[in-house]
């Protein structure tokens, strides 16, 4: 097909839909910031549990991705190598970091979140690609674009290049 009719109907099908797509990537890129923080504050409570309290590696050679991994018995500090801890010590982390993480207001007693960014995130973002998929994309390229909206690197690609257009266009 032509690029310029391609062009034309891609200008055609955002007319009247910028707003939209807008409130969709604004939507998105929330969701994605409130999934980071949980993500951060999850990271910080296993942080702070692990240099309060001892916990040591209790595996050795799974993995030499870095000088820096802790050997069988070293203390571990950073959540990164809590991987490494012996079961006993990885039931006993989270036995400490969950009463941590209902007073942060992030899991109820039972360990289930009180607002699931994941899901919000996940949502928006397929929100997002079906709305550009199914309202903006040019007809003849609908079906092969439905066919990879699953693929988080298609998602990525897409989401990215609206995101570029828009800020080319401003």
């Amino acid at each position: 097909m032509d690029e310029v009719k391609l062009l034309a109907e891609l200008t055609k099908n955002c007319e009247g839909k910028k707003e939209r797509l807008l409130e969709l990537l604004k939507a998105f890129d929330l969701a994605e910031l409130g999934r980071d923080v949980q993500r951060q504050q999850f990271k910080d409570i296993e942080k702070k549990v692990l240099k309060e309290n001892e916990f040591f590696c209790g595996r050795d050679g799974l993995t030499k991705r870095c000088d820096e991994q802790p050997s069988f018995g070293e203390r571990i500090t950073d959540e990164k190598w809590s991987f490494l801890l012996s079961d006993e010590d990885f039931d006993r982390l989270q036995k400490m970091m969950q009463p941590l993480y209902v007073e942060a207001g992030l899991t109820d007693e039972k360990g289930y979140y009180i607002t699931n960014w994941d899901m919000i995130a996940c949502d928006a973002r397929c929100e997002l690609v079906d709305f550009i998929i199914d309202e903006i994309v040019p007809e003849n390229f609908r079906k092969l674009f439905g066919q990879n909206r699953v693929s988080i690197v298609f998602q990525e690609k897409l989401i990215n290049a609206f995101k570029n257009s828009i800020k080319t266009a401003a």
